[in-house]
This record gives structure tokens, C-alpha cells and sequence, in this order.
């Protein structure tokens, strides 16, 4: 954009100021745009066609970081500039730290959940009371740990040991916080064959009934992302929006209405990703792909969703995955993505000066873990169904040793018998007159 010309300014010193401050207005809103910073990995042989699913950091320490991928788990200790991997090897879909920081969790595709006491460092698989052993989903709480699984809703109070708590049948790919207590829940399916595919639960751990929400997911769409933001001081609710097949929706009024949100430029994504700031409801990403097409993208939105403008200056790759944000301040971007053409992962990273500060939210009541039942009582079992050591009916133990010898001892009792039988046979026709 050209300067304006000025012929008459008085004096030097003035001229000289003036220039400075009109160029300063006249830049484009592009080049004021903070860039994303390419990370480092994780890195796959392109042969592996690997993909990086979601990355979480430690809101306590954000320079650690986890990467949820279709090889495992992998870790940062130095904001993503060396990565390894963990003892986790399986299709992760999924990661995420507890609200206090330290503990992590991470959802595999056919292993159950894994849970981190050092910020993914080490892990042990936790898979007490979990039957569905693909974890899609985890949203965390003060009191509750919520799982989204192929098959339902699980839940945990203290993330050790779970229990059905509805929708089994139903794949579950996405799951939101929208009350902290009593524990409301937002669960989203991906099914093609629905008629809905938006689910809440305002009670959950005390009561399994769902309803299905109508205008977030239009005609069944299938629901890739749910995002809630934080609480601010003197609202009634958060901020929460769907990303579906069909595009983007948003609720102000905790899921009552619902209204289809425009993206920038008219971007027609299939919404994968949203994250809220923390610590401030207004701020918000999301993220998405054009099905496998080039197209996808990044956007924020300073309104809590009502608008939105691309924010993808630098972004080393379209298709995007996974969004998380830091509360460091400036907030921090963490963004897993998707090289469409070369069919490679990538992970990016954005210090977000321009974004808005943190804002006074509602304080969370001090509560306690909601308690599961039964609650446990040992160590998480490493088999998620029973083993041949189960329980009867009777309650009695049966000891793995005795089916085999009990069919071995009735074959031999049936093949005693037939021979029994054949001998007298014989013996008769033998003394029979002639």
C-alpha cells in the first residue's frame, strides 16, 4: 500500500514522525501476524505414513509436551525441540494432563488408557473397569477424568479405575467439560448412520441418561471436535463449539440454541480441532481438512467464535490435526498437522502476542473425585476382559488348570463306556444259541 503524500508539514522533526506512524497504520494485517515456528518432530520414515493426532503440554511446566501419534506416544522436555518416544507403542488418538499438571493420560486405539504420574515419562496401563479398549477421547475436570470410547462414556474420579457411564453402543469421538459440578458432559459421535450425533449428560456419575442436542450436528452430521471454553466471572455459561463434517457450530447458552459459525474466507473444513485459552474464553482456535483434499486450515477467533480470520502465517503444513494452548502469557499454540501431498506428519508451535490476556474467570468449588463403583481395590489389571481365571457365577474361583482336565476325565469316562458297551456286545452274541 502506498504512503499518503503530504506537501506541506511543518518542520523536519515532524515529517519524520509522521512517516513513521503512517507506515506503521498502513501495513497489512498479515505482516503484523505472529508466524508459526516449525517444531522438530516427532519424525517417521515417510514410508510409515505416520500421523501426529493431538499434542498436550503440562500446564504446570509447558515445556513438556506430549504427542499422541499412530506410533504411540512420544515426549518433550524442551518445548518440542527433541522428541522420544515412551514405552507406549500403540495407535494413540490422543493425550491430555490432568488440570494440576504432572499426571497425563493417553487413549490407544486397541490398549485402553495409560496414565503418567511424571509427565510421560513413564507409564502403566489402567484399564480397570474399562471394557471398550479404544479410547478416542479425554476431557479432564477438577473432580473427573471423562473417557470417550468406540463404545460410550467412561468415567473416573481420580483416573484410576473406571465405569460405564452411558452411551455404550455408540462411538464416542469427542467429549467436553461444560459444568464442573455437577459434571456436565458433551459427547460427540462420528457415525455416518445416525440420526444424532450430539449428546449431553448434566449429571454424569450420577445419573447415565443422555439427550440428544439438536442444531449441532445437522442431520446427523458426524462430530470430529467439542471445545468449552473457560468460565468467566458473572457468566451463566461457557463459550462451546462443534466442529462437524458440515462445518462449525456454536452455543452461548449451554447448549440450548445453536448457530452455524462462518469461518474466514469461506473455508468449508470438516472441523477437526478446537481449543480455547484457559484463561480466556474469548480466545479460540480451530482447526481442520478439506476429507483428505487441499484446503484445510487454521483460524482464530477473538469473540468466543462469533468471528473469525486465518491464522496460519508460517503454518508448515494445511491439514491440521490437533490444537492445544499453553496458559503462558503470551498464550502459547501448540498445532500437530498433516502434509496432504507427501503424506508426512508436522508440528508447529505459535507465541501469540496479539491475542488478549487473561481474564477473571468463576472460581472452581473445592470438590472431591466423584467416586466410581465399585471403586478399586488393587492395582489396574493389564487385561482388560477376564481371563481364565475368572470368577463363577457362584463367586467361587476357578483355577485355570481344571476346564482341560475335566473335558480330558469326561472323554475318558465316554470312551470307557462306548468300549463297555462294545465288549458286552460281543460277549452276548457269543453265548447266543446258534
Amino acid at each position: 500500500m502506498r504512503l499518503p503524500s503530504f506537501r506541506r508539514l511543518a518542520g523536519g522533526g515532524l515529517l519524520l514522525v509522521s512517516l513513521l506512524s503512517l507506515s506503521l497504520l498502513a501495513q497489512p494485517a498479515s505482516a503484523q501476524t505472529p508466524g508459526w515456528t516449525a517444531l522438530s518432530g516427532p519424525t517417521f520414515p515417510a514410508s510409515e505414513h505416520a500421523i501426529v493426532w493431538q499434542l498436550a503440554a503440562d500446564p504446570g511446566q509447558p515445556s513438556d509436551i506430549l504427542a499422541a501419534t499412530s506410533r504411540g506416544v512420544y515426549s518433550s522436555t524442551d518445548g518440542g525441540v527433541v522428541w522420544s518416544p515412551t514405552s507406549i507403542t500403540a495407535w494413540t488418538w490422543t493425550v491430555a494432563f490432568a488440570s494440576g499438571g504432572a499426571t497425563a493420560y493417553a487413549g490407544t486405539e486397541t490398549a485402553g488408557v495409560y496414565r503418567s504420574t511424571d509427565q510421560g515419562a513413564t507409564w502403566t496401563r489402567d484399564d480397570l473397569g474399562l471394557s471398550n479398549q479404544d479410547v478416542r477421547a479425554i476431557a479432564v475436570a477438577p473432580n473427573a477424568i471423562v473417557l470417550g470410547t468406540n463404545s460410550g462414556v467412561y468415567l473416573g474420579g481420580s483416573g484410576v479405575g473406571w465405569e460405564p457411564a452411558g452411551l455404550q453402543g455408540t462411538p464416542v469421538s469427542s467429549v467436553a467439560v461444560t459444568v464442573d459440578s455437577p459434571l456436565g458432559v458433551l459427547a460427540g459421535s462420528d457415525s455416518t448412520v445416525a440420526s444424532s450425533n450430539l449428546f449431553v449428560n448434566l449429571a454424569v456419575g450420577k445419573a447415565t441418561s443422555w439427550q440428544a442436542v439438536s442444531g449441532g450436528d445437522p442431520q446427523g452430521s458426524p462430530v470430529f471436535a467439542i471445545g468449552a471454553g473457560p468460565l468467566a466471572a458473572g457468566a451463566a455459561h461457557p463459550p462451546i463449539l462443534v466442529g462437524t463434517l458440515k462445518g462449525l457450530f456454536r452455543s452461548s447458552d449451554g447448549g440450548g440454541t445453536w448457530q452455524q459459525v462462518n469461518l474466514a474466507q469461506g473455508a468449508l473444513w470438516s472441523v477437526n480441532t478446537i481449543a480455547f485459552d484457559p484463561e480466556n474464553p474469548a480466545v479460540v482456535y480451530v482447526g481442520g481438512d478439506n476429507g483428505g483434499s487441499t484446503g484445510g486450515g487454521l483460524q482464530r477467533s477473538l469473540n468466543a467464535g462469533v468471528s473469525w480470520q486465518v491464522w496460519q502465517s508460517g503454518l508448515p503444513a494445511g491439514d491440521v490435526t490437533g490444537l492445544a494452548v499453553e496458559p503462558t502469557k503470551p498464550v502459547t499454540v501448540l498445532a500437530a498437522l498433516w502434509h496432504g501431498s507427501t503424506r508426512e506428519p508436522a508440528t508447529a508451535k505459535l507465541v501469540d502476542t496479539t491475542a488478549p490476556g487473561p481474564v477473571p474467570l468463576q472460581a472452581v468449588s473445592a470438590t472431591s473425585p466423584i467416586p466410581i463403583s465399585p471403586p478399586p481395590t488393587a492395582a489396574p489389571s493389564l487385561r482388560p476382559n477376564p481371563g481364565p481365571g475368572h470368577r463363577g457365577r457362584a463367586g467361587l474361583s476357578i483355577p485355570a488348570w481344571a476346564p482341560p482336565l475335566i473335558a480330558a476325565f469326561l472323554v475318558i469316562l465316554l470312551v470307557g463306556i462306548f468300549m463297555g458297551l462294545r465288549r458286552r456286545r460281543i460277549r452276548l452274541d457269543a453265548e447266543a444259541p446258534p
